[in-house]
Order: structure tokens, then C-alpha cells, then sequence
């Protein structure tokens, strides 16, 4: 077997490479269903620690309910937290970021075929009370947005909406409509993608400095 020599630095980093991974279904959807079953398998290949709960209720999704149970079985949130929500999932993991007790910013936060208002009596609920955008574009150190041209539920400019209030990169697809089948590459390396980008931890560091001259 080779020898494998890692310095104390390359340890650390490698250590925090590894995630929590926080998936949210939606709508009359559950862990077993669609394309969670192989993301769960792929992240747990990699040696992520997913958490997948399966919502109470989800022919008739309750926000309330929905979100205290996630704070329950999530626990607490912090820097090398990931975490992901799938059409009304989205919406749950954007009020998810509100309610958790976060010990430092979550990582990213991705949001795939997420609606941006649902007028229906079923879901309005989770749409009645504002989100302050301002505040929890703060709520993860990114994120990333990812929508199917061809969505056939839910209108690509929703998408657009969220990326422009939360800064975040919006991801465009073609040929997923509302990201219902079995396996999508793209939702893992958008997270790996999360992972591996550098997080600038100092206050200031890598913004320019205009007084740098300045006597």
C-alpha cells in the first residue's frame, strides 16, 4: 500500500470538505421518491452526512408543521452545512434558513424548480407571510438557483425572481421540466460545485482596499 503523506493544513481542509447535505422534498413527495434516492446514494458515496426527512403530511403540506419538524430532525446549521430544496421544498428551505439555530452561516443554499408564489388555497399558506430577502440573502454564504427552461409547473422567471432578490447564481437547464425523474448530474455538481468554492472568512478579505496608498 503507498504511503499517503498529508500535512496538518491539507488534513484540515479535507476534513472540511465533508458536509451536512440537508434535502427537502416537496409536494406529495417523500425520500424515496424522484431524484433523491441516488442524490442521497451519490452524497453518501462521497462521505457526506445527509439528512432527508420525510415531511409530515405531504398531500397537505402545513408550513408550520413543516418547519418545526426539519429544525427537530436537522438540528443545528453552520459553515459546512449544504442545504437544498426542490419545488415547494425550496420555499420550506428558504423559511428552513429563517427558523434553524445556526452556529455560522450554512455554506449554500440551492433551490431547483422553486416556485415563487403559489396562489392555490393548498400552498398559499406558505407564501402568506413576507420573507425579508434582506436579511437572508445573509442566511447562506451563497446561492444557487436551478430551473428547467422547460418546466412545465412552475414559470422559469420564478426562478429569475430568486436569483436577482437572493444574488444568487442562477442555473439554467434544458430538457428537466420540473426535476421528476430518477437522476439529475446537475444537482450533484452544483453541490460539489458549493463545496469546492472558497468561502472568504475575514471580515474585508478580497475587497479591494482604495485607501490602500493613503497616508
Amino acid at each position: 500500500m503507498n504511503d499517503v503523506i498529508i500535512d496538518s493544513e491539507h488534513i484540515f481542509l479535507y476534513c472540511m470538505s465533508i458536509m451536512k447535505i440537508v434535502l427537502i422534498h416537496g409536494f406529495k413527495a417523500s425520500s424515496q421518491t424522484q431524484f433523491f434516492p441516488w442524490l442521497i446514494d451519490e452524497l453518501k458515496k462521497q462521505g457526506h452526512e445527509v439528512v432527508c426527512p420525510d415531511l409530515p403530511n405531504p398531500e397537505d403540506p402545513d408550513p408550520q408543521e413543516w418547519t418545526k419538524y426539519l429544525v427537530e430532525a436537522v438540528g443545528p446549521i453552520d459553515d459546512e452545512t449544504i442545504v437544498v430544496g426542490h419545488s415547494l421544498g425550496g420555499a420550506m428551505a428558504l423559511r428552513f434558513l429563517e427558523a434553524a439555530e445556526a452556529f455560522s452561516t450554512p455554506k449554500a443554499c440551492i433551490l431547483i424548480s422553486t416556485p415563487w408564489m403559489i396562489r392555490s388555497e393548498q400552498f398559499r399558506a406558505f407564501f402568506l407571510s413576507e420573507l425579508d430577502f434582506d436579511v437572508l440573502m445573509w442566511k447562506a454564504s451563497r446561492f444557487a438557483i436551478i430551473h428547467s427552461k422547460e418546466d412545465e409547473i412552475i414559470p422559469f422567471d420564478h426562478a429569475e425572481k430568486y436569483a436577482e432578490v437572493l444574488h444568487g447564481k442562477l442555473i439554467e437547464t434544458d430538457g428537466c421540466g420540473h426535476f421528476r425523474g430518477e437522476q439529475y448530474p446537475i444537482l450533484l455538481e452544483t453541490i460539489e460545485n458549493c463545496i469546492k468554492e472558497e468561502i472568504v472568512f475575514d471580515p474585508g478579505q478580497g475587497i479591494e482596499n482604495d485607501y490602500e496608498e493613503v497616508e
